[in-house]
């Protein structure tokens, strides 16, 4: 058998001594916080998964809401937006800049305000904008597909964080085992070399 492959009599063993067994009651301490480690790892997967499920639940129900308050409409820009500017070595256009434009809400009435405008654009040119039900200008609404990344990233988020946890609370107790074992060795090899020699 691999190595890998032995680790788990190994521990196995370490858990349940049998007859004649030389494990330490420190190894049977790490054997049982691997277990530990290992049953709360396993638990965390489907709690982890109902609390992706509970927020996509909540997402979803945010979206259907923003999505029925909600409409799109097109905004014709009353002056040029910002000019075109590149930052950075990706040569990424810079974010939208609020410029003046005029659009209809969907009962007829036209509206005047800020609306995103994109470098380079200039007066005359339509843009996409989201108003909500008085013709206000508003962020547009969280779609579906946000709402299952959100709910993904809540899920694998959690479960990260409680592997991340169980990971360093095993690191630090390992780390303070052996530093107990190697006092324990070195006290032994004191008895043993003060024993040879006063025989």
């Amino acid at each position: 058998m691999v190595p890998s492959a032995n680790r788990l009599p190994r521990w196995w063993h370490l858990l349940v001594p049998t007859r004649g067994s030389v494990a330490r009651t420190s190894d049977r301490l790490q054997a049982g916080l691997v277990l530990v480690v290992i049953l709360v790892a396993l638990a965390a997967v489907p709690f982890s998964a109902a609390v992706g499920s509970s927020v996509y639940a909540s997402q979803k129900a945010v979206s259907v809401r923003e999505l029925a308050e909600r409409a799109p409409v097109t905004a014709m820009l009353l002056a040029d937006g910002p000019p075109i500017s590149v930052s950075g070595r990706s040569g990424a256009v810079g974010s939208p800049m609020p410029t003046d434009a005029t659009w209809d809400s969907a009962d007829g009435v036209r509206h005047v305000g800020k609306v995103g405008a994109n470098g380079g654009s200039h007066r005359g040119d339509t843009v996409q904008i989201w108003v909500d039900h008085t013709g206000v200008v508003v962020e547009p609404p969280l779609s579906a597909v946000a709402a299952v990344v959100n709910a993904t990233a809540a899920a694998a988020g959690l479960l990260f964080a409680v592997c991340l946890g169980l990971a360093l609370v095993y690191g630090i107790a390992v780390f303070a085992l052996n530093r107990y074992r190697r006092g324990k060795w070195q006290q032994e090899w004191f008895a043993f070399v003060s024993r040879k020699a006063r025989s």
